[in-house]
């Protein structure tokens, strides 16, 4: 059993990685923390975790994996933590902010012998390997460019916020 703790407990978290960690038989949630107490608390709840008021906290529960669902720009410090305290790591994309950190985020992974794993899901989206598909056996003849929009209300919608970087 993978005991799994969550860091960032917004909207990603709620909707996609505690369902996904909760349907699988392998793994139990067994600790969560946000910046915010009451949405650790919450999603706790839900999962029957316990929330912690600290990074560290969570860290010293004795979690084997973590999902690290912060900010953008804390991904590289949270994910390097939580490496370096000897937990597998499961980072929400983008990876992070600049390429400095993504190389100190695989180079840390690499000395730790953790496993750092973006969460990169469109890769097994099956619309995605059906076009795959139809480009490898010809169907549609030889692509010379293509366009993809992947279109969401983004985190103005999940979170409340008035304004962001994302669009």
């Amino acid at each position: 059993m993978v005991k799994v703790g969550i860091i960032g407990c917004g909207k990603i978290a709620q909707v996609r990685h505690a369902p996904e960690y909760l349907a699988n038989p392998d793994c139990k949630i067994i600790a969560t923390y946000d910046r915010m107490p009451e949405r650790a608390a919450d999603l706790a709840r839900r999962c029957g975790a316990k929330a912690y008021d600290s990074v560290e906290g969570l860290l010293a529960s004795g979690v084997d994996a973590v999902s690290v669902c912060v900010h953008n720009v804390a991904h590289a410090e949270t994910s390097i933590q939580a490496l370096r305290a000897g937990a597998h790591v499961l980072c929400e994309k983008p990876m992070a902010t600049t390429l400095q950190d993504c190389e100190e985020m695989a180079r840390v992974a690499r000395e730790t012998g953790r496993t750092l794993m973006i969460g990169h899901n469109q890769r097994y989206s099956q619309t995605h390997h059906m076009a795959r598909d139809l480009i490898r056996e010809g169907a549609i003849g030889t692509p010379i460019a293509f366009r993809l929009a992947f279109c969401h209300p983004g985190p103005e919608e999940w979170t409340g916020l008035s304004h962001s970087w994302f669009f």
